[in-house]
This record gives C-alpha cells, sequence and structure tokens, in this order.
C-alpha cells in the first residue's frame, strides 16, 4: 500500500508541478512558454513524464506510455518550424525535474522509512528514462526537420529565369486546391503535434483511414513526410 499511495500522491501532485515547472520556464524567458500551443504541446509531454514517474513508483519500474516516441519525434520537427532551439528542450527537462523535487519527496513519505531511498532512486531513474527518451526522439525529429526537402538553388541555376520560383509557387497552390476537407483537417491536426491514434479518436475514424488520407495529402503536395507536407500546405507558418 505504500508505494500505490506514493504513486497517488504523485499523480496528484501533477497540476502544482506543471505550475511550478511553467512558472520556472517563464523566469528565464523560455520560448517554451511564449505562445500557449508552444506550451500546451510541452505541458502534454511533462504531464506524460510525470505520471510515467508515478506509474514507476507504483510498479517498481518504468513502463513509456504508447505514442511517446512517435508525438516526441513529431514535436521536435515541430520545433524546427516554431524557431525553438532544441536546447530549449534539454533545458526544459532539468527545470521539469527540479520543479518535481518537492513533490517526490512528499510523495515518497508514504513508503516505509527503510524503502523511501531506493523509491526516491526509482523516481529518479524513471525520470531520466522518460525525459531521455523523449530528448532523444525530438532530437532525431530536429535534425531531420532542418534536412531541406528540396535541392537548394544551384550555382548554376543562379541564372533561371525568376517566373521558375513563381511557377513553383503556382503549382504547390494548385496542390493545395486539391486536398480535400478531410485531408486538410488531418494536416492541421498533425501540425498540432497529435499522433495517428489521437488524430483518429478526434474524428472518430480509424488509424488506417488517417493513413490513407495522409497519403493522398502527400501524394498531392508532392511531398515524402509529415514535415515536408506541413511546410508545404502551412508555408512560414509555425
Amino acid at each position: 500500500m505504500g508505494h500505490q499511495a506514493a504513486a497517488q500522491q504523485l499523480r496528484a501532485a501533477a497540476p502544482e508541478i506543471i505550475e511550478a515547472y511553467r512558472a520556472a520556464l517563464g523566469s528565464f524567458g523560455s520560448p517554451l512558454v511564449s505562445r500557449e500551443d508552444i506550451w500546451r504541446q510541452c505541458r502534454h509531454q511533462a504531464q506524460n513524464i510525470v505520471a510515467e514517474c508515478a506509474q514507476a513508483l507504483e510498479a517498481g519500474h518504468h513502463s513509456e506510455l504508447p505514442g511517446a516516441g512517435e508525438y516526441s519525434r513529431l514535436l521536435g520537427a515541430h520545433r524546427v518550424v516554431q524557431r525553438v532551439p532544441v536546447s530549449e528542450s534539454v533545458r526544459a527537462a532539468e527545470v521539469l525535474w527540479q520543479a518535481m523535487q518537492p513533490s517526490v519527496a512528499q510523495a515518497v513519505e508514504h513508503v516505509e522509512a527503510g524503502e523511501r531511498h531506493a523509491a526516491a532512486r526509482t523516481v529518479s531513474t524513471a525520470f531520466r528514462a522518460a525525459a531521455g527518451s523523449r530528448l532523444y526522439q525530438g532530437i532525431r525529429g530536429y535534425e531531420e526537420a532542418q534536412q531541406p526537402s528540396a535541392p537548394a538553388v544551384r550555382e548554376q541555376d543562379a541564372g533561371a529565369p525568376a517566373d521558375a520560383a513563381d511557377s513553383a509557387d503556382t503549382s504547390d497552390a494548385q496542390a493545395l486546391d486539391l486536398l480535400t476537407l478531410r485531408e486538410r483537417q488531418i494536416l492541421e491536426a498533425v501540425r498540432a503535434g497529435l499522433t495517428n491514434r489521437l488524430i483518429g479518436r478526434r474524428f472518430e475514424i480509424s488509424e488506417a483511414t488517417v493513413k490513407r488520407h495522409l497519403h493522398n495529402a502527400y501524394r498531392k503536395l508532392g511531398a515524402t513526410s509529415r514535415v515536408q507536407a506541413l511546410n508545404k500546405a502551412f508555408p512560414g507558418q509555425g
């Protein structure tokens, strides 16, 4: 019962942890709290990390929530579009851990005295695993998104007619016009950071249907990934 009570205490403290986390980020002007959409994504990650730590405290071992890796990788790509340096996510992990300390200390008080040190170490290990995994996937997504989707204008093409770029822009606009309403809705959901599973739940369709709509949108946009599709569907938008 001690570990279960400790886990419940940590879960109950989640809103307080998140509030302290946001305040700490704001105190040094982190861009992660500069816009509500960016903060919403950051808060979602933090809440899940706290949840995984609570689950580890109860079960005795860490277990990652389903879809965490996919979401983190996509979120890393969004950070490029949002112009948030990846270093901010690394710093935020340390800030979150510091924000959790008082609540973790209170939670482990529910465990028998001789087991408190081990319980605190379990939470610490779970946090490193949860945050580390997300940072790794996020950095991968960030690096992938930084790679150009198409070769830049070559030096030998520098003298190409100015209307060549205009022609490409027109082609993109025509491709956007071909998207169905549902394809646009799903791309908006992707832009918001939702996984295929969450998109399916939002629109009450299967993951297979989500993938089919995305495949059709990619084909119409001439894109081969989510990042390319977002850049074409929402040029210049964060």
